[in-house]
C-alpha cells in the first residue's frame, strides 16, 4: 500500500465510526477517537477498565497520523502511519473485528414512482459469503469464492460481491420498502454454500496433488537412503573410537611420580547478613547471587535433574521427526477459510447463471476489495 492508499483506508475506517476529524492536512490527519476505536487502537486498557468500573466520563484520545515520513508536522506529536506500522496493524484488526459481518439494504429509489400513490416494495434477503480456498503442499495456490445464497427462493450465485459493488447499499432500510421472509435458515444457506464450494473444488485439476505426492515419495526415499548409509557407518565409527581409546591408554606413562601437595588457600565465601536488605547489600558492592545464596536460594541437586530430557536423540527418532516434517511440507491438502460475510436485502436480482466459479488471488483488483 502506498501512502495515499493508507490514508484512504484510514479515512474510510474513521468515517465508519463517525470519528471527529480535528484537522485534515494533505500530510497528516488529527482525529478524536470514538469509544470503539479508542478501545481497539488507543492502547489504554487500564484506563478503560478504570472508566468502566467507576462509571466515569470518557476523555477522548486525540491522535495525529502522518503519512509521509519526510513531511512530519511541526509542533505536533505525530506518528508515521504505514503498512508495517504497529498502529496500522491494530486498525486492520479492528476493521476485521467490526466489519466481518454486515447487514445492508439496497437504496433503489428509481423503483419508486415520481408521482401518485406510493406502494411498498419488497427487498429479497441474500446471504453473501467470501471464502478463500488454499491448495497446499510445498507450493501454494489460493482461490477466492464470492458466493451469494438467496434466502427467499433458495439458489446460489457466484461473484456475488462483484455484483454488490455496483449497487447503492446502506445499513438503514429505505422508506417505502419492506423485507421478505426467509424461507431457509442461515445454517441451511451455509450448508448450500459449503456444497457449492465442494463442487468447485471437485472441478479443479488434481494434477498438483499427484505431483506433490511424487515429490514427497522422492524426498522420503532420499531420507531413507541417507539413514541406511548412516546405520552402516556407525559400527565402523564405534570401532574407531574404541581403537583410539586403547591407543591413548597404551601411551600413558606406567609410573607417575606424585608431586608434593600443598594446601590451597581457602577462599572464604562472602558472608551476607540476613537482616541486610538486597538494596543495602548492592549499595555496599556485593553481588546479588551471593545475597540470594545466603538467603535461601533453591539449588536443584544434580542427581534430581531429569537427564532424560537432555539425552541425545537416537537415529531412529531423528529419522521419524524428519519424515514427519517432510509429510507436513509436501503432503497435499485443501483448506477453506471464511473471510467475511453479510446479510443483504436487495431489490435488484443478481444474474441467475453462474459466473466464473473461482478467482486466483493474483486476478483480484489492485485495491483488493472484498465485500
Amino acid at each position: 500500500m502506498q501512502a495515499n492508499q493508507v490514508r484512504q483506508f484510514v479515512e474510510r475506517y474513521l468515517a465508519t465510526f463517525s470519528a471527529h476529524i480535528v484537522e485534515s492536512h494533505p500530510d497528516y490527519l488529527t482525529v478524536k477517537l470514538p469509544v470503539e476505536v479508542d478501545k481497539d487502537i488507543g492502547n489504554r486498557p487500564f484506563y478503560w477498565s478504570w472508566v468502566d468500573k467507576m462509571n466515569l466520563a470518557y476523555q477522548p484520545l486525540v491522535l495525529t497520523f502522518a503519512f509521509h515520513p519526510d513531511r512530519m508536522p511541526d509542533g505536533l506529536r505525530a506518528e508515521h502511519l504505514h503498512l508495517g506500522a504497529g498502529r496500522m496493524q491494530q486498525i486492520f484488526a479492528s476493521a476485521k473485528k467490526h466489519g466481518q459481518f454486515v447487514c445492508m439494504y439496497e437504496q433503489n429509489t428509481a423503483s419508486l414512482p415520481a408521482t401518485g400513490k406510493r406502494r411498498s416494495t419488497p427487498l429479497v434477503p441474500w446471504l453473501g459469503i467470501n471464502l478463500k480456498v488454499s491448495f497446499l503442499c510445498d507450493k501454494r495456490r489460493d482461490l477466492m469464492l464470492y458466493l451469494g445464497v438467496n434466502l427467499h427462493q433458495p439458489r446460489v450465485v457466484h461473484d456475488f460481491s462483484t455484483y454488490l459493488f455496483q449497487l447503492p447499499l446502506s445499513p438503514a432500510i429505505p422508506d417505502y420498502f419492506y423485507t421478505l421472509d426467509r424461507k431457509i435458515s442461515v445454517e441451511d444457506a451455509l450448508q448450500m454454500a459449503r456444497q457449492e464450494a465442494e463442487a468447485v473444488i471437485a472441478k479443479e485439476d488434481q494434477t498438483w496433488a499427484a505431483e506433490a505426492k511424487a515429490r514427497l515419495a522422492e524426498e522420503l526415499d532420499i531420507l531413507a537412503a541417507y539413514y541406511e548409509e548412516l546405520a552402516k557407518r556407525e559400527p565402523q565409527a564405534e570401532q574407531a573410537d574404541a581403537d583410539d581409546d586403547e591407543a591413548e591408554k597404551a601411551e600413558e606413562p606406567q609410573a607417575i611420580v606424585p608431586l608434593p601437595q600443598t594446601e590451597a588457600p581457602s577462599v572464604a565465601e562472602p558472608v551476607v547478613e540476613a537482616a541486610q536488605t538486597i538494596d543495602e547489600y548492592r549499595s555496599s558492592g556485593g553481588r546479588i547471587l551471593d545475597f540470594l545464596r545466603a538467603n535461601g536460594i533453591q539449588v536443584t541437586p544434580r542427581e534430581e535433574i531429569n537427564q532424560e530430557e537432555w539425552k541425545k536423540s537416537t537415529p531412529e527418532e531423528e529419522k521419524q521427526r524428519r519424515m514427519d516434517e517432510l509429510r507436513w511440507q509436501y503432503e497435499p491438502r485443501i483448506e477453506v477459510h471464511f473471510i467475511n460475510g453479510g446479510l443483504f436485502y436487495l431489490y435488484s436480482n443478481p444474474p441467475a447463471q453462474k459466473l466464473s466459479g473461482a478467482k486466483t488471488v493474483r486476478h483480484l483488483p489492485a485495491n483488493g476489495r472484498i465485500m
